[in-house]
């Protein structure tokens, strides 16, 4: 956790000295106005945080590559297994757009990144933070996990999540040995029994319990918490490309409405990708509750919340105004796909 926040650190004094110096960051670079006058060019780098199936399908169509063609945008890929190592990379200018949970996103502004939220994604009450026992396991509560090992991707909204629901059991996260595993690093850990707990999310926790039996101890949805999946911009690229956001979020649009009136074939695509049960991901499918709406006061509200229970934990520095980060200009305006 201090090593990804001195990294954090670190990003925030190399961007602000290319702002300072005009570099322009990457996008100048990829630039190439066309010499008859016409649009220009440039490269849109997009990036898909933990290997979403929505995103993975919105590639696969090429809806993203279709709304920036029209603005002369050039789409260019990348893959993230969290929020934290997609936030470091954003800084370095290297992505323009994708999704955060509410940690990422909260610890990016805490440490000066430029990071702007641009629209509600999910709520995050199903699908997200889920935290599995093995089947034998004798936990009943998060109690019994008491001095046990347990695997969580730091920084991100399982471990806000996880604060959440152990302030609300009167636990502190001293009371637990916290494992920092990715999801795809965390399945073996979880399988081999190296880790007694998993702070999860779809598809990974029902693909354990449909496959190995795992059982859910608590989550978001039991609990009541949500955790605010918000689309976000690289706060730079937006300021020179500002018809850029609106473009990223009709991408999004599609994929949604896409999901909604062809569920058969995109569970069908995503579990071919992720090499899943078709049963499993039709659960997965059914959770996936995807908006794109602007970012309300009460989504602002929780996430405030958020960052001051961060901030208590001691996991970001200062105190933060989550409004300040926040632009549904895009959104608020985005015509309707149909």
């Amino acid at each position: 956790m201090k090593t990804f926040r001195k990294s954090l650190i670190a990003l925030a004094l190399v961007a602000g000295i290319a702002n300072l110096t005009g570099c322009g960051a990457q996008t100048a670079a990829n630039s190439d106005s066309s010499p008859s006058g016409g649009q220009a060019k440039y490269t849109v780098n997009l990036a898909n945080n933990g290997s979403t199936g929505l995103i993975l399908l919105a590639k696969e169509k090429g809806w993203f590559e279709e709304e920036f063609s029209k603005i002369g945008g050039e789409v260019k890929w990348s893959e993230f297994p969290s929020g934290p190592a997609l936030v470091e990379s954003l800084a370095a200018g290297r992505v323009d757009f994708s999704w955060l949970g509410d940690g990422a996103a909260i610890s990016a502004q805490a440490n000066n990144l430029p990071v702007t939220t641009l629209s509600l994604l999910s709520e995050g009450l199903k699908g997200l933070n889920i935290i599995i026992v093995p089947a034998e396991s004798t936990a009943e509560s998060l109690a019994d996990l008491k001095g046990k090992r347990i695997a969580i991707a730091k920084g991100t909204t399982l471990h806000v999540f996880f604060i959440k629901a152990i302030k609300q059991a009167g636990l502190k996260e001293s009371d637990f040995q916290l494992i920092q595993l990715q999801s795809d690093e965390a399945i073996a850990a979880f399988e081999s029994g190296a880790v007694d707990a998993w702070v999860g999310l779809d598809p990974y926790t029902s693909i354990q319990t449909a496959k190995n039996g795992a059982r859910v101890l608590t989550s978001g949805e039991t609990l009541k918490i949500q955790a605010p999946v918000l689309t976000i911009g690289r706060t730079e690229f937006i300021q020179e490309h500002p018809e850029a956001a609106a473009a990223f979020l009709r991408g999004f649009q599609k994929a949604i409405d896409y999901q909604k009136e062809h569920r058969e074939e995109v569970v069908s695509f995503i579990a071919n990708t992720k090499k899943a049960d078709k049963s499993t991901i039709e659960l997965v499918v059914q959770n996936s509750e995807y908006v794109n709406l602007p970012i309300s006061k009460e989504i602002l509200a929780i996430q405030q919340a958020s960052a001051d229970i961060l901030l208590e934990s001691g996991f970001i520095k200062k105190k933060i105004d989550v409004t300040q980060n926040t632009d549904s200009t895009a959104i608020e305006t985005l015509k309707p796909t149909k």
